[in-house]
């Protein structure tokens, strides 16, 4: 059956963890815009006042992706989705040289990597049987060349986010579940505060917004992607790699 306006996403449960960061939050708000219903997921409640916004095709839901009691607690709060989209990560601007560096290693590969696994194991599963869904995870420009002001852990972090999309698209695609990614460039969120940044290494000469990255998520979400899986989306202002 042809839809209307594929871009839509009337009817579809949509999970977002990391939802009170910039990138998550616009997520929500573009998916909304397209019809969808979102469950903004984080360690930090979500404003009442920011979710009011969203009106009442919004709810939150606090969990830890790091911690996989916490995301069984999730599943059992929010059972069933049509799509995650997977945006919590931690991004440390620290010296990997310093003897204590270790432990940061170990949390930015918690955060960003075995978060994201946690959240797709509670879910992939009931994706396949029903035969429908989409995956979306945030990787990074980082991912793809090898870092510009991040560190080796947020690097190989999101390298292995790229991986993992390609590993689970093989698996839900004879399914009839799309998994895809999307590295962005340098944006301007809260991630990024008191880092300087020099727009002369990106072709447009600018950061990029939180909402131009949420539209190719949202996109990544619908019926207009249904033949896209293990894609990693470039957003980056024009950045070429080798």
């Amino acid at each position: 059956m042809q839809v209307a306006n594929p871009y839509r996403l009337d009817g579809k449960c949509v999970l977002v963890t990391g939802a009170a960061g910039g990138i998550g939050r616009a997520c929500a708000k573009a998916l909304v815009a397209q019809g969808a219903r979102v469950v903004l997921a984080d360690r930090t409640p979500i404003p009442g006042a920011e979710l009011a916004t969203l009106g009442d095709s919004a709810s939150s839901l606090i969990c830890d992706v790091s911690d996989r009691a916490s995301i069984a607690k999730l599943r059992e709060e929010c059972p069933r989705v049509d799509a995650l989209v997977l945006a919590a990560g931690i991004l440390p601007f620290d010296d990997w040289l310093d003897p204590a560096w270790d432990e940061s290693f170990d949390r930015v590969m918690a955060v960003n990597v075995r978060g994201s696994l946690n959240v797709v194991r509670e879910y992939f599963q009931d994706m396949c049987d029903r035969g429908s869904g989409s995956i979306v995870f945030v990787g990074s420009a980082s991912g793809r060349m090898g870092g510009m002001q991040a560190g080796p852990h947020y690097t190989a972090s999101k390298g292995a986010v790229h991986s993992l999309v390609r590993w689970f698209a093989q698996r839900a695609a004879p399914k009839g579940v799309c998994v895809n990614g999307v590295a962005p460039g340098s944006i301007a969120t809260e991630m990024l505060e008191g880092q300087v940044f020099d727009t002369a290494r990106v072709p447009m000469r600018r950061m990029g917004t939180a909402e131009e990255v949420a539209w190719p998520i949202a996109f990544l979400c619908s019926a207009a992607a249904s033949y896209m899986s293990g894609a990693v989306v470039d957003i980056n202002g024009g950045l070429i790699f080798s």
